[in-house]
């Protein structure tokens, strides 16, 4: 909430491309944080003057671009989908840049049988869902014969799951609950609506049907 409190926009990665562009055209330098990958892609797209901070997604960083190519070679009738959190040289190898419901979207669209996803697998069951009948193959990660610190899994996300959400709305008790400080959740919440706001301007839903996949 701190850096929200921040920030001029808060952004996810089905939007942004839009925002860059927009305050591209007013001009606008931009600071990006946290994940440089996704902020090279939207500087790449827009042309935006954009500074990056050095952050990066767990998952996405150990996509490996040598062992994709490798893959791609064994699979060629499979279209590529990624995430622009990815490094570039594997978003350069892609059929399908986008945000997670972009890429579920790509897998339906396409008429591929077999895609593979650079994405974190958890995605796996929603695409399964969406385009029944079709295969879908994880990207590598870590490279070839090495070893992987997410291994295309988020470890804070996986820490969620039906049972202990199921304790947090039972039980009651303060190791349940985040407190923000009242002050900088207001603050917080100017970059979300602005977010919400720009968003709905362009007659687009901000929970990913604003459409920024691409091919590369």
């Amino acid at each position: 909430a701190a850096v929200k409190a921040r920030a001029d926009w808060v952004v996810t990665s089905s939007i942004a491309v839009k925002v860059a562009q927009h305050l591209h055209a007013q001009g606008k330098k931009i600071l990006w944080a946290p994940d440089r990958y996704l902020g090279a892609y939207v500087q790449n797209v827009t042309g935006a003057d954009m500074l990056l901070w050095q952050g990066s997604c767990i998952v996405h960083d150990e996509f490996r671009a040598d062992a994709l190519r490798k893959l791609k070679a064994a699979h060629p009738e499979a279209a590529v989908l990624v995430h622009p959190e990815s490094p570039p040289d594997v978003i350069a190898q892609a059929d399908v840049v986008g945000s997670t419901t972009q890429i579920i979207q790509a897998a339906k669209r396409l008429p591929n049988g077999t895609f593979i996803v650079a994405t974190d697998r958890g995605i796996f069951y929603k695409m399964k869902q969406a385009a029944p009948g079709k295969t879908f193959i994880e990207a590598p990660t870590g490279g070839l014969a090495a070893s992987c610190g997410s291994c295309a899994h988020c470890p804070w996300m996986a820490m969620n799951g039906l049972t202990n959400l199921a304790e947090a709305l039972e039980q009651d008790g303060p190791e349940h609950e985040i407190h923000v400080d009242p002050d900088v959740g207001k603050e917080a919440m100017k970059s979300v609506k602005r977010m919400v706001d720009f968003a709905e301007s362009l007659k687009m839903k901000a929970t990913g049907a604003a459409n920024i996949a691409s091919p590369a």
